[in-house]
């Protein structure tokens, strides 16, 4: 029985090293492993030695720019993606056979909708399924549903990542929106742009079809951001009507061209598909989109010259 504990005990241990592997093969340097592993960077540069000397070859070259895996470096890396694979994998196929409706649940999705759609709904889920906590990670990244960053997905993009279940959900209608104190017409507007490299480019390539650049004031990654700017006059932006309709301080803008709404998308993993906690927070987006459908997709309003 010793002779067991000491050889778990001893793989754990070389986990947690080829953790630190895989962090830094991926941050590229010692805080931002630190960050990903949750510890102090020291700690990060001690197990590095440590794994070193053991292996007596340095798995990383040193700059001022970061860390560059040597050639056993790459095959460590290699090792250790297919090691966490097989953990991942394994945490997955588990949490389908829990049938407790307990625990945490991690729902990831775009700043704005983790914000405006799913916050305030929160409340009445965990009143009904007081045994689960919630984490809504409201991020313009796509998250790795495959390595466990997250359990499930609201997306305006369809995943293509195997191994995924995918559902569409519905459309987010979009419109042009102003203060409700400018009456300008929408050509004679200054215009505020949604610009991220990370996610989808549907709405930077619609405004850049009908809107000169030099007449785009002011770009950003957050729609929240568009929505202040445009309640304090900056510009006209093409917001979501879930933000726009009903909104006392923002005024609709006909344009000359109506945006295309953009499709909604449920993402989890098919391990994950028996899970009590993965079906309860399903249903709950279901019922949330569905609540909202009318926001989501509003009446069509017809284009005034």
């Amino acid at each position: 029985m010793a002779a067991q504990k000491n050889t778990t005990k001893g793989a754990t241990g070389k986990w947690d090293l080829l953790r630190v592997v895989l962090a830094l093969g991926r941050g590229g340097t010692l805080s931002a492993a630190a960050r990903t592993l949750g510890v102090d960077h020291t700690t990060v540069a001690r197990h590095l030695e440590s794994l070193e000397l053991e292996l007596a070859a340095p798995l990383f070259e040193r700059s001022p720019l970061g860390f560059t895996p040597t050639p056993l470096g790459d095959e460590v890396l290699a090792t250790a993606e297919r090691m966490e694979g097989e953990v991942i994998g394994l945490l997955r196929r588990s949490e389908g056979t829990v049938s407790e409706l307990t625990g945490l649940v991690r729902l990831t999705t775009t700043p704005f909708l983790s914000a405006r759609l799913f916050a305030p709904a929160l409340g009445g889920f965990l009143r009904l399924h007081p045994g689960l906590q919630v984490q809504l990670v409201g991020d313009n990244r796509t998250l790795d549903l495959s390595r466990r960053e997250a359990d499930v997905a609201v997306r305006m993009s369809r995943p293509q990542v195997p191994g995924l279940v995918t559902r569409r959900l519905g459309e987010m209608a979009y419109a042009f929106y102003a203060s409700a104190t400018d009456m300008r017409p929408f050509s004679e507007q200054m215009f505020l742009a949604y610009e991220d490299s990370s996610n989808d480019l549907a709405q930077e390539l619609f405004l850049s079809k009908i809107v000169p650049p030099e007449r785009i004031a002011l770009r950003s990654n957050l729609t929240q951001v568009l929505i202040e700017s445009a309640r304090a006059g900056v510009g006209c932006a093409a917001l979501p009507c879930l933000a726009g309709e009903g909104d006392a301080l923002l005024r609709r803008v006909p344009s000359p061209r109506p945006m295309q709404s953009m499709p909604l998308w449920l993402a989890y993993h098919e391990d994950l598909r028996r899970s009590p906690r993965l079906r309860a927070i399903t249903e709950f987006i279901q019922t949330v989109v569905s609540a909202s459908s009318q926001a989501l997709v509003p009446a069509d309003f017809p284009f005034e010259a």
